[in-house]
């Protein structure tokens, strides 16, 4: 061969062996930004489950320092089921203003125990507010991890060895 081919030859060689040793330093990187994101994606389900143990406990032990208001619930809902039974025509003719008395006053009941009930959730800490709270605080942190393994992986890709 030629002095011209060889050097040539060499230079491809040369190339070849940088693109494949950067190549590999993209894939390992890349690997090590993969497995970041595992691992952040992991912390984020823990801490979901660590959250939902923290839930189950608030409430078991709302259960138990309080269970005249699960009483009062199973009134309410028994309450609530009943009122809205359909009356029959002969129910409405033998109970008369009674009946009527008896609806009224069993709407009140349901109310007021809807109403203590709702307090007690309130109280327990278990409301809508506090749990969409906890759910947006936990999509933020696994948003925050999702991005930086992202940020990693972008990094180790721009990065030249």
């Amino acid at each position: 061969m030629s002095k011209i081919g060889d050097s040539i030859k060499s230079a491809a060689d040369s190339a070849k062996a940088k693109t494949t040793q950067s190549s590999a330093a993209a894939r390992k990187k890349a690997s090590e930004a993969l497995e970041k994101s595992k691992d952040a994606a992991a912390a984020g389900v823990e801490q979901s489950k660590g959250l939902a143990r923290q839930a189950k406990a608030k409430t078991s032990e709302g259960i138990d320092k309080n269970p005249l208001a699960i009483v009062l619930g199973g009134v309410a809902i028994g309450a609530i089921i009943g009122a809205l039974l359909p009356h029959t025509q002969r129910e409405t003719k033998m109970l008369g203003k009674t009946g009527k008395k008896l609806n009224k006053k069993a709407r009140k009941m349901a109310e007021a125990a809807k109403v203590a009930g709702m307090n007690q959730v309130d109280t327990l800490g278990l409301n809508g507010d506090a749990v969409r709270a906890q759910f947006r605080e936990l999509v933020s942190k696994a948003a925050v991890a999702v991005k930086a393994a992202g940020q990693a992986a972008a990094d180790a890709a721009k990065e030249k060895n």
